[in-house]
């Protein structure tokens, strides 16, 4: 891939409260920014996510596994399919330490947005509960 100016840059922000017994809440917040890189050819998902409230509840909540999954989507409306695009962190760690990520791919000359959303993994079966999406709009 070539180095070229990042242009368009769309920045995002996705915020998610977990709740659990006796009234326990978390809130996650994923922000950050997508862009397109040499001449609409590839996209880049540059982000973090982190607790912003309610460290004190991480257990009541099940210290779930976070992580972040992206969508695409073209201007027919038809969806890429969803795909994880960060490492699992517990809910303790991202506490500590804010979970940043990196995802680039292919842009293809149909496609317009993506689409973010977190994902929370709990418990030996792995049940997973999604949070509502975000969409960047990056080509009208």
């Amino acid at each position: 891939m070539t180095q070229s100016l990042e242009l368009p840059v769309q920045e995002f922000c996705l915020d998610w409260t977990l709740t659990g017994g006796d009234g326990a809440r978390v809130g996650i917040t994923l922000s950050g920014q997508v862009s397109l890189l040499d001449n609409n050819r590839f996209y880049k998902i540059d982000g973090v996510v982190y607790v912003t409230e309610g460290d004190a509840d991480i257990r009541a909540v099940g210290n779930p596994r976070i992580s972040v999954r992206r969508n695409g989507v073209e201007k027919t409306g038809r969806q890429w399919g969803w795909e994880m695009c960060s490492a699992r962190k517990s809910l303790g760690a991202l506490n500590t330490m804010e979970g940043y990520f990196v995802r680039t791919g292919y842009w293809a000359p149909a496609d317009r947005a993506i689409q973010l959303s977190l994902c929370a993994e709990q418990g030996w079966n792995r049940r997973k509960s999604y949070s509502p999406n975000v969409t960047v709009r990056m080509v009208d």
